[in-house]
């Protein structure tokens, strides 16, 4: 009996703290208004929806900047091949410019190989040359630039020792200028037979050009010619010039008849 009356006692002093609680939650809950668990409920999931598109844009963005990653090193891969290619075309076309000749001596490549035949083919012109006009002229190539874009290098001037001057081979005379032709072709002559294999140049023809000569020239180009006849070349001569049936052994006269016909004779000694 006594445990249930002290039981009852702590039931109702547990009851007067709860009611003291309630009063005190009563009293704070004053004024206050309940909330509306269904809008708050209806926020959340507007919430949850607003994440969930900015986790997919998030997705989104994050596969654009894969895709932008991969497209700037196909770019910068583009870039070296373009620059691997303009390398390549400037070597190309520094090497056609070579070819034609769009440099500043305005010289190709096939006319860089003449300059070089035609430097041996005046060295060899040349000692003929100062024999033919007695010490006073030797030929040389020019390197002057020429005018309206032209290709330089294979000019020729001549170097004349009574003046000490150099000129244009187009100053020399008649006479001169058929000495220096002469010289110069066998200079040619000489320089292609001394190739290994080069074309053997046993017979050579000149036609015309000994009436523009003098005495003294005609008898030295004459001279000229006999010697190389003597190196086993046979030498032809094709003129009207009277002198040359003298100073040549062995000649071919061809004449014309009166009936419009030619004839030939051969003439000894």
């Amino acid at each position: 009996m006594t445990d249930m009356k002290a039981e009852i006692e702590r039931f109702a002093a547990a009851l007067a703290a709860v009611a003291r609680q309630l009063e005190d939650l009563g009293a704070q809950l004053q004024g206050k208004e309940r909330a509306d668990l269904a809008a708050i409920a209806e926020e959340a999931e507007r919430m949850e929806r607003q994440a969930e598109e900015t986790r997919a844009s998030l997705r989104e963005a994050q596969a654009h900047l894969e895709k932008g990653a991969e497209g700037r090193a196909k770019l910068l891969e583009a870039e070296e091949q373009w620059r691997k290619a303009e390398r390549d075309f400037q070597l190309v076309k520094d090497l056609y410019d070579v070819v034609r000749g769009d440099n500043r001596h305005k010289i190709s490549f096939e006319r860089y190989l003449l300059v070089e035949f035609l430097d041996r083919i005046l060295s060899a012109a040349n000692l003929r040359l100062r024999t033919i006009s007695g010490g006073q002229f030797y030929l040389v190539r020019s390197d002057r630039r020429e005018k309206h874009g032209k290709q330089s290098g294979l000019g020729l001037d001549v170097f004349d020792n009574y003046t000490g001057q150099l000129r244009d081979v187009k100053t020399l005379s008649g006479g001169e200028k058929f000495n220096a032709s002469l010289c110069l072709a066998l200079g040619m002559a000489d320089v292609i037979q001394a190739y290994e294999g080069g074309v053997s140049l046993e017979t050579m023809f000149i036609d015309e050009g000994f009436g523009s000569l003098d005495e003294e020239s005609l008898s030295k180009a004459v001279d000229t010619l006999v010697q190389l006849q003597q190196t086993g070349r046979m030498i032809g001569i094709i003129s009207h010039v009277q002198e040359l049936k003298q100073a040549i052994p062995a000649v071919l006269e061809v004449k014309k008849s009166a009936d419009g016909c030619s004839y030939t004779k051969f003439r000894i000694g």
